[in-house]
């Protein structure tokens, strides 16, 4: 280029290229096109882009560069553009050089000359590929969420910030029946119950002016006309200076859970009110012991408030007597998890004690962990002072019918045997004087001496019809559950509560058959001998215990056993001998009554001893009436002479 002075104008064809230079080196796409829409220039960046020499995109060559799906449309809406002398744009996909295609926004206006001819189209071609995909990544993004809302199982909805609904969910629409025309605005709100309405509407407002978050339930009317309980939550959406831009609601569906609740609620209440009624006191208590409610019966009858038992205040409610008792044997139901029982004086509101029966059972988990429990206290203080009176009533009478009949024992022997004793003591005297005379006298000596035969044999006759007395003992038989019996026979050894500390273990084989005893009798055997196991473990070093054991042993018989772990027995046949006794009070009969009761029931009693240690007392019953016969009279076992 030639050297020109400063104010010396350009030439021609210097000025056209120095334009060209610019326009090459643009960094858009430019392009001319004829008035008939004939492309006749490219710049250099097109021609880079497409790596397409200038003569194959003349005129309508450059189309091959667009991509096959978009060229049809492309050209036709050209055409239409440069017929009407109109500006266009448009975008399409343009294959770069390296065969990619990337989206360009296409623009062409049009330049007339002075008298309005058309004589010139200019264009310019943009990448706005990054746009584009960003454009349509949101747009797919905005389709995935549209579809999620409408598939979720809610129901979603966006409003301005004046509470007017500007979006809602289709899932709403087809919910609930509405047009999105009718839904819009206010309009959602007439789904809403009557009863439900103002209460929505006054909270929905009070959040709109505190700008905070809404959450209430109410009732909507779905498209058939059937009432639903929903949860309704409303979140403000804010911009960086925090103000509210707009808001998102959601709407759930609550009414099986609402109904749900409802049917709780109700039997909740139910149960409290069986709990209420219940002729018992009823409590729980945590896995630790710790009470965690009492009922309002309990809660009436102690009269303290429920703060007051926990941390072990409960003990004080009971009778000193009974309280360390008590507690043992609750320490031990909650370490070991078995049923608590316990029989106890419980102190009532106006002060009075009051015996009762506690009972509590563990509730666990499906791996056997203890979760809660629960127990209950029944009031028995009448019965168990009855009962009380009525075993002292028995105690007292058994005394006094024993001491009865011993004086009338005493005296009957006396009158009876007194007779034959002092003609036996005249006899005597008798020939010991004609012995001890000058001139003894044999024949007389003799006759004293046949007088004393004689009436010491009255005597015997005597002593065997004392003795017949003693044999007749009037009983009835009938068919008895063994292991009913020792249970109660058991119940009854404990209320002794000297007694009450040596724990007693039953095993009983399963379905045992009846056995046809006198029951009373029966009872007092097992009395003596559960009594007398009990008395034999009294200052041993090792734990106590006694075993009750019952079993067929055979086709027609069962066999009994009353096991103790004491010092065993010495001399295991003549303990059963009547007045024989290793106790300092006893009277040695206990046993010999005992063996006399099961004789004339048909079976036997012997005693043991235990190789593991202690005593065994063995007593065998028939099973059917195979021994003596049921009778309202029986012989029973006649104690040894020598004994008497």
């Amino acid at each position: 280029m030639s050297t020109m002075a400063k104010d010396e104008p350009i030439p021609a064809d210097d000025q056209s290229l120095f334009f060209r230079q610019i326009v090459d080196s643009s960094t858009e796409l430019l392009h001319t096109a004829r008035p008939d829409g004939y492309l006749d220039f490219f710049n250099q960046t097109w021609l880079d882009f497409t790596g397409v020499p200038l003569e194959k995109l003349l005129g309508w060559g450059w189309t091959c560069r667009i991509h096959p799906d978009d060229v049809e449309a492309f050209v036709q809406k050209m055409r239409e553009s440069f017929a009407k002398g109109r500006p266009f744009q448009e975008a399409s996909r343009v294959r770069r050089a390296d065969g990619v295609y990337r989206w360009m926004l296409h623009r062409k206006v049009p330049r007339f000359d002075g008298d309005g001819n058309l004589i010139k189209w200019h264009g310019s071609s943009i990448d706005i590929d990054d746009r584009k995909r960003a454009e349509e990544q949101l747009r797919k993004s905005e389709r995935e969420l549209r579809t999620l809302i409408d598939v979720m199982p809610a129901y979603v909805g966006t409003s301005l910030p004046d509470g007017t609904v500007d979006f809602l969910s289709q899932s709403w629409l087809d919910y609930f029946g509405q047009t999105r025309e009718e839904a819009m605005g206010w309009g959602w709100a007439g789904v809403i119950h009557p009863d439900d309405v103002d209460r929505v509407l006054a909270n929905w407002q009070a959040g709109l002016a505190s700008g905070e978050p809404v959450e209430q339930e109410l009732r909507c009317r779905r498209a058939d006309g059937v009432y639903h309980w929903f949860l309704h939550r409303s979140l403000p959406l804010r911009d960086d200076e925090g103000k509210i831009v707009e808001r998102y609601g959601i709407l759930f569906d609550v009414n099986s859970l609402k109904e749900t609740e409802h049917a709780l609620q109700i039997r909740e209440h139910e149960l409290v009110d069986i709990i209420e009624t219940i002729p018992a006191m009823l409590w729980s208590a945590s896995p630790t012991g710790e009470p965690t409610h009492l009922s309002q019966r309990f809660l009436e009858y102690i009269g303290v408030p429920f703060e007051e038992t926990v941390d072990r205040g409960w003990e004080g409610l009971i009778h000193p007597d009974d309280r360390e008792e008590t507690a043992k044997a609750f320490s031990r139901a909650i370490e070991t998890g078995e049923s608590f029982s316990a029989i106890l004086r419980l102190r009532r509101a106006d002060g009075e004690y009051r015996w009762q029966k506690a009972r509590g059972e563990p509730l666990c988990d499906p791996h056997g962990k203890i979760i809660q429990w629960y127990g209950l206290s029944i009031d028995i203080d009448e019965g168990k002072r009855a009962e009380d009176h009525l075993r002292d009533t028995r105690i007292k009478l058994a005394k006094a019918s024993r001491l009865a009949t011993v004086a009338e024992l005493a005296g009957s022997i006396a009158h009876e045997l007194n007779q034959p004793l002092m003609s036996i003591l005249a006899n005597a005297q008798a020939a010991k004087r004609w012995l001890n005379s000058a001139q003894s006298n044999l024949t007389e000596v003799n006759s004293s001496i046949e007088r004393t035969i004689r009436d010491a044999r009255a005597a015997d006759e005597r002593m065997q019809h004392i003795r017949a007395l003693f044999k007749q003992e009037s009983f009835v038989k009938k068919d008895v559950n063994i292991p009913d019996i020792i249970r109660e026979v058991v119940r009854v050894v404990q209320e002794d509560p000297k007694k009450r500390d040596v724990p007693i273990e039953c095993h009983f084989d399963e379905s045992l058959p009846a056995v046809p005893v006198d029951q009373i009798q029966v009872q007092q055997v097992f009395i003596n001998l559960i009594v007398n196991a009990i008395e034999a473990l009294e200052g041993q070093q090792m734990a106590p215990l006694v075993t009750l054991r019952a079993a067929v042993t055979d086709s027609d018989r069962m066999l009994i056993q009353v096991i103790d772990n004491g010092p065993g027995v010495h001399d295991p046949e003549r303990i059963f001998d009547a007045f024989m006794t290793t106790k300092e009070k006893g009277m040695g009969i206990g046993l010999a009554v005992s063996r006399s009761i099961v004789d004339a029931h048909g079976g036997r009693l012997w005693a043991e001893s235990n190789k593991a240690g202690g005593a065994i007392f063995n007593v065998t019953l028939p099973l059917s009436h195979t021994g003596p016969t049921m009778a309202q009279t029986k012989n029973m076992r006649e104690p040894d002479p020598s004994a008497l």
